[in-house]
């Protein structure tokens, strides 16, 4: 079974914040995944912007935030641009390689309705890029993950960058077959993949898993929301998947034939042929962040 908090849903226990200073980030098992190639540098910074009111205010404290702000303002992060920068991931005793991409707008996370919309950046592109550009290179294969807003630590949105847990990818092709090839059929999908938990070692979670052959020019917040249209069943409205989308992680590991899978899960999925397995709302797992 997950771990789990005192409120019944798995919490990232594990995650800690340490030397948010300048542009060192450390994120305690940030969600690492394996890097996923792309052969153009991410588009130009796009218009428009997320709503405070919804996505947080710029004047947030928050320590990821505040950081991303000082080293881009000083052009002093690993990567630098006009819509993200890369930062460090966590400074694990592992010595596993592990970035995380930041954006430059002010959104608290993956519930921000903006980062769904045709303005927003693709954010999902430029991880999977610069984590195949030094200084950020990221040992292959490459994923990419964002924690659902109970996971996290931090209330300024961060993609992942990090080598795929090899049992957790071994899972995942061993069962592509049950995989969906379409948005609709990815709600209904149930897979059972092995993670890692600092806690309880070595087990299993349900996912739903996607294979897609690309996601330059898709947005993978806004797919992921469709989506729970379809799971939410008969009369569902995108406003009823937004409300959901915070319960949410995305994971995205390179298939070894080429494409990717795309995994969500969150603490409620079950699998109805095996009411032992339960849904989790961190990417962590998957992840090469512990031993």
């Amino acid at each position: 079974m997950p771990e789990t908090a005192a409120d019944g849903l798995s919490r990232r226990h594990f995650v800690r914040a340490s030397g948010l200073t300048g542009a060192g980030v450390v994120l305690s098992t940030a969600c690492q995944i394996p890097a996923l190639a792309s052969d153009t540098p991410p588009p130009p910074p796009t218009a428009g912007g997320p709503d405070p009111t919804v996505c947080g205010s710029p004047n947030s404290m928050d320590r990821l935030w505040v950081s991303m702000q000082r080293c881009h303002g000083n052009n002093s992060c690993l990567q630098n641009g006009d819509d993200y920068v890369v930062m460090p991931g966590n400074n694990n005793t592992s010595g596993y390689t592990n970035f995380i991409l930041v954006p430059t707008q002010r959104i608290n996370g993956i519930e921000c309705p903006w980062i769904c919309n045709s303005h927003a950046p693709n954010y999902w592109d430029a991880a999977a890029y610069f984590a195949t550009r030094p200084p950020t290179v990221v040992r292959t294969p490459v994923g990419l993950g964002i924690n659902s807003q109970r996971a996290r630590t931090f209330n300024q949105l961060h993609i992942h960058m990090a080598t795929a847990r090899p049992v957790s990818r071994n899972d995942l092709e061993a069962q592509q077959s049950i995989a969906a090839r379409n948005i609709p059929d990815w709600a209904h999908t149930r897979v059972s993949v092995r993670g890692f938990s600092e806690q309880l070692g070595v087990l299993p979670h349900v996912y739903r898993v996607l294979i897609w052959p690309g996601f330059s020019h898709d947005n993978l917040f806004d797919m992921l929301r469709t989506m729970l249209v379809h799971a939410l069943g008969q009369g569902a409205t995108v406003a009823d998947a937004q409300e959901q989308m915070r319960f949410q992680t995305l994971i995205v590991i390179p298939r070894t034939s080429g494409g990717y899978f795309i995994v969500n899960s969150e603490t409620q999925l079950r699998d109805p042929n095996n009411h032992q397995l339960a849904g989790t709302n961190t990417c962590d797992p998957l992840l090469l962040l512990h031993p």
